[in-house]
């Protein structure tokens, strides 16, 4: 228990003495001074930058919360949702007249070439060759899930002319202002002595439905 006691002194002694000598250094020490008070402020500094940073991301998110509350409160208070829906249906409604007309297929195709040919004709050109083709806009059994769509098909011409500047910018200016639906989808002119042009243009035909 003696010995014990004398170790426990001893170490208390020894530490003692550590921080006498420490101390006395640190005072007579102005450099150990200084780097002290900027390691002090440095780790302050971090300290406050730290607690900064995460009261600025709290604020962020808060914000955002707040924003997200506003817009399901709105969405909740709105109470035009039929005149919507009537809004849309009209919609529809506009754009399925754009349909290119036609009884039938047949016809709608024979409709369509005649107004290629006369288009152009009054135009000062005589249209070499129109070559048509005709299949549903949804294919691999897809029209079978959305039978609004499977009766839509497109109908393409490919048209062969001689070129002239002039009256291809105006056929193009009247497929743009047409009530149905062109769509331009590939035009290459092929100059030489005898420079034509070559244009796949197409177009959407809605078979008629039976009246039930």
């Amino acid at each position: 228990m003696i010995s014990s006691l004398t170790l426990h002194g001893t170490v208390r002694n020894f530490l003692r003495q550590l921080q006498v000598r420490f101390e006395q250094e640190f005072a007579a020490n102005d450099r150990l001074k200084w780097l002290a008070s900027i390691s002090i402020t440095l780790l302050y500094t971090a300290f406050v930058l730290y607690i900064a940073g995460q009261a600025g991301e709290a604020r962020n998110e808060l914000n955002l919360a707040r924003e997200q509350l506003s817009q399901i409160r709105a969405q909740a208070l709105e109470t035009r949702w039929p005149d919507r829906a009537t809004q849309a249906q009209a919609l529809i409604s506009d754009l399925e007249k754009r349909f290119w007309s036609g009884s039938t297929p047949g016809l709608a195709e024979a409709g369509f070439e005649r107004w290629i040919r006369q288009t152009f004709d009054q135009h000062g050109v005589q249209v070499r060759q129109v070559q048509l083709t005709r299949g549903p806009i949804l294919e691999n059994g897809l029209g079978a899930q959305k039978p609004t769509l499977s009766s839509v098909q497109q109908i393409r011409a490919k048209v062969i002319s001689p070129l002239d500047e002039i009256a291809l910018v105006r056929f193009l200016n009247d497929a743009a202002s047409h009530k149905s639906w062109l769509v331009v989808e590939q035009l290459i002119v092929r100059p030489g002595r005898n420079p034509r042009l070559e244009m796949d243009l197409a177009t959407f035909f809605r078979t008629p439905q039976p009246n039930p």
